[in-house]
């Protein structure tokens, strides 16, 4: 499926059991490897290469099913690598994970630089709580993701679209696939260590 991507959310069905949730690790033209939890590790080991799945994958333009099968047994490291297959359009739901997550960053507004503490981030946005509560709904803002968090600095330019008491949400509006795969892999990076 073209739009399958590093960091979308996957939700497997099979008979042998109701649901096995995931996360697209990497997405090739013929396979999907993904990564599941110890939450869901007996599910994923009742499946055998050759099984038949039906997977859902959270998209941009909603949530897409596909009928396809297991390519390699899953690993004991939590890794599935499933068939790439095409994908029929169902609904609108998230389209990338979101990792809970305390870190330091900056939000950046007009020539104002204001620290932020991380509550949880996505490929698609973060919730924080800035050091000052200056900002409001609508707000251009630049996102400052440091270095020692992400590898390199990352400055996304964001708007805020939400706020929760002292929490604000800031969605991307121009983010590269670089960007989005930075903030996938500390994410899957996040859910692996909280096992």
């Amino acid at each position: 499926m073209k739009e399958a991507k590093r960091g979308q959310i996957v939700i497997i069905k099979n008979p042998k059991f109701e649901k096995l949730e995931g996360i697209i690790e990497t997405a090739e033209e013929d396979r999907l490897k993904i990564y599941y939890s110890k939450e869901f590790e007996s599910y994923a080991w009742a499946l055998s290469e050759g099984d038949e799945i039906i997977v859902q994958v959270h998209t941009s333009s909603g949530i897409k099913t596909m009928n396809s099968l297991v390519m390699y047994a899953p690993s004991t490291d939590g890794e599935l690598i499933i068939e790439n297959a095409q994908a029929i359009p169902m609904g609108q739901k998230r389209e990338y994970v979101r990792a809970a997550a305390e870190f330091r960053f900056f939000i950046k507004i007009g020539e104002r630089l204001i620290g932020a503490t991380a509550k949880d981030i996505s490929a698609g946005g973060i919730k924080f709580v800035p050091d000052e509560p200056v900002l409001d709904i609508n707000d251009e803002v630049e996102v400052k993701l440091l270095e020692e968090d992400f590898g390199k600095e990352l400055i996304i330019k964001s708007v805020i679209i939400n706020i929760m008491g002292e929490k604000f949400i800031a969605k991307y509006t121009q983010i590269n696939d670089y960007e989005r795969d930075k903030i996938s892999g500390f994410c899957i990076k996040t859910l692996s260590n909280a096992g």
